[in-house]
């Protein structure tokens, strides 16, 4: 269920401090922040209520942090409250995603509603996000599937088109899992898939996510993050695969490696399709000499 806390963002001091009693007022517990950043990890953490986002202070460009927020979490609740009478800033950040606009000071009363309404459609898009997410969710791993890989990756590289951000994905095959099939059975080899999507996820952040492409081979895609950066992801998760002691039945486990390969928009591809076969060429060129690393392929 979302959190029944709001948070209040931006704006003065006495602007901020004015709509979170007036948000406590109404039965919700308020918390009221400077930092962008300090938001933005709070709903990654959870869904909550509502955001109320002031223009001014922290929001000198409201529409961009909108933006920002809802990229964290895009069923989250936000209303903008900003100067009264700009129907064009009303209707841009309606556009963009905003769930309401209040014109600023915001009264008691419209606060007292925009919760109570903002509360049930919280509870109905948490249920409804449930649903979405088993119909999205591969039946073995429980990594994401592939059908949702690709519109996923086209959301992120619109994204970083429209914002000029960099956005990385990891093509990721596990090393001589035949090997396991082959010695343990195909529902060990099963076993160790469903142990290896976990523990990848464990080592992401909520932005990131771990798609399962097919067989034993994992796609994860990094949102926000350049070449190096991704470099630095994928020797960290090939590191925990390498550590990590698969259980296959009691007493018995195995130790494994992986073969990653990276690509990064825009220097390696422009849509998904160039990014997946580079990613995938990378891999490859790891997976056909030393395993257990990560490949870097130039673009010719």
């Amino acid at each position: 269920m979302p959190e029944d806390r709001v948070l209040v963002l931006g704006g003065t001091e006495e602007a901020r401090q004015a709509l979170a009693r007036a948000v406590t007022e109404a039965g919700h517990p308020a918390e009221a922040l400077t930092d962008p950043g300090a938001a933005i990890a709070r709903i990654e953490e959870r869904l909550h209520a509502l955001i109320f986002l002031l223009v001014g202070g922290a929001a000198t460009r409201p529409l961009d942090l909108l933006d920002r927020l809802l990229h964290a979490r895009p069923e989250q609740g936000i209303v903008l409250v900003g100067p009264a009478g700009d129907p064009e800033f009303r209707t841009g950040a309606l556009k963009r995603g905003a769930y309401h606009v209040l014109a600023e000071p915001a009264v008691a009363q419209e606060v007292e509603w925009v919760l109570r309404n903002a509360t049930e459609r919280a509870q109905l898009l948490q249920a409804n996000a449930v649903l979405r997410q088993e119909a999205f969710r591969d039946d073995l791993t429980e990594a994401f599937n592939r059908r949702y890989m690709e519109r996923h990756m086209e959301e992120e590289l619109e994204r970083a088109r429209r914002y000029d951000r960099p956005f990385s994905i990891l093509f990721m095959d596990l090393d001589h899992l035949k090997g396991v099939n082959d010695a343990y059975g195909h529902l060990c080899g099963s076993k160790v898939l469903m142990e290896v999507a976990g523990l990848i996820q464990k080592h992401l952040r909520r932005s990131d996510k771990i798609f399962r492409f097919g067989g034993d081979e994992f796609v994860v895609t990094l949102p926000e993050t350049d070449r190096r950066g991704a470099l630095k992801v994928a020797n960290r998760l090939r590191e925990a695969v390498k550590r990590h002691r698969f259980l296959i039945s009691e007493g018995a486990a195995v130790q494994l490696t992986a073969s990653f390969g990276l690509a990064t928009f825009p220097q390696d591809g422009m849509n998904a399709d160039q990014l997946l076969r580079h990613a995938d060429q990378a891999m490859y060129l790891i997976k056909s000499s030393s395993r257990d690393g990560v490949g870097v392929k130039d673009v010719p």
